[in-house]
């Protein structure tokens, strides 16, 4: 719908074009100015079916060999030939460009056949010597119609391939984000078990000697149990939906209270931003933090470590996070790749993202995870 203002404006100029062509064949025939303004006016009559070439080609190209006929047995022949024959080369191009093609050459045939019939039995042999020269220029005036519409064809075949391209690589992408979410799905409900469990040790061992304290395990329990509901219905939403706006699921901007969360259970954590945050795909932001959920839990099950420390750098083309602590490191021979890596490296791969462990500075462990800002998909 958006490109119809545009053909209707270059229909206008090819048939303003051709009728002043035509206007143009008219000087050097010795004629009255009455002969000259009726000529002028029969090409642009001739003209006027061009500016609806492109929705109707085939009628355009009948009503000017129509126009054509009625030319020819006009006394006045001779001036009308060459506004006519520009305007019916232009018509037969068209016909020629958009209809299948022997169809198209028989309503080009069935259109110019009375016009041409007439100009033939006019009488001289000159005469009937211009009308198969005429025929013969037409003809190619076909050709080379059929050659354009073969090439928008051709074009037209190429747009079609790219975006059944573009629909297999949404497609893909839709798959590998459910991947992912249910991925983060396993994570959730396998953290959050983790930490229920851990306080209900340390509520039941103070029970009876510090009630105060077992009061406050409870009470954690009770906070982490909402936030993992909350995220379990976030993601399932997610798994549902299939047309509209997804629900909200944790990003980037929840970096920061998962930082300052990780110490009621585990070692306390700093998150340091560096760059310029803004846009990013949605989905490099989740996976973000998933792997510094990981990182943590990692840090409190595995690394006995006293601090973590958490950046995050918004570089220009990528977002790069690295989690480092101050505990054990590695051990010798370099990290074990187990569940936990293994799943951070498949999870930074749908995103275009990778993941290096080594040693921090003080010989903890430390993950740097870089994901491109933009969706590479």
């Amino acid at each position: 719908m958006s490109t119809s203002p545009t053909l209707r404006r270059g229909d206008l100029l090819l048939a303003a074009t051709v009728w002043l062509l035509g206007v143009a064949t008219l000087l050097g025939h010795p004629a009255t100015a009455q002969d000259r303004w009726v000529a002028v006016g029969f090409g642009l009559a001739c003209s006027l079916p061009l500016t609806a070439r492109h929705r109707y080609a085939v009628p355009a190209v009948v009503a000017i060999g129509l126009l054509g006929l009625a030319g020819q047995l006009a006394s006045i022949r001779e001036l009308l030939d060459g506004p006519f024959l520009l305007a019916f080369a232009a018509a037969v191009g068209t016909v020629g460009a958009r209809d299948r093609p022997w169809r198209g050459a028989a309503w080009c045939l069935v259109a110019g056949a009375p016009a041409f019939a007439a100009a033939a039995a006019s009488g001289t042999e000159q005469r009937s010597g211009d009308v198969v020269a005429t025929v013969g220029w037409l003809a190619l005036a076909y050709a080379v119609g059929r050659a354009v519409g073969f090439r928008r064809s051709l074009l037209q075949a190429r747009a079609d391939a790219a975006r059944a391209e573009q629909r297999q690589a949404l497609e893909r992408r839709v798959a590998d984000e459910r991947t992912a979410i249910a991925r983060d799905l396993h994570d959730v409900i396998a953290q959050s078990i983790e930490a229920v469990s851990l306080q209900a040790t340390v509520g039941l061992h103070l029970y009876d000697s510090r009630p105060d304290a077992a009061r406050e395990a409870l009470e954690q329990i009770r906070t982490a149990s909402v936030g993992t509901s909350r995220e379990i219905r976030e993601l399932l939403g997610l798994l549902r939906s299939t047309d509209g706006e997804p629900t909200r699921v944790v990003g980037l901007d929840d970096l920061a209270a998962l930082v300052d969360g990780s110490g009621v259970d585990g070692p306390p954590a700093t998150l340091v931003v560096s760059g310029e945050p803004g846009d990013h795909d949605p989905l490099a932001g989740l996976t973000l933090f998933r792997v510094t959920q990981e990182a943590l839990t990692n840090a409190r099950r595995h690394a006995r470590a006293d601090h973590v420390r958490v950046e995050l750098d918004w570089q220009p083309e990528q977002l790069t996070l690295t989690v480092t602590d101050d505990g054990a490191g590695p051990p010798v021979g370099g990290p074990v790749e187990g569940y936990g890596l293994r799943g951070m490296r498949e999870r930074l791969a749908l995103v275009g993202g990778t993941l290096a462990v080594g040693t921090g500075p003080e010989g903890g462990l430390r993950l740097t995870a870089s994901v491109p800002r933009e969706d590479r998909a």
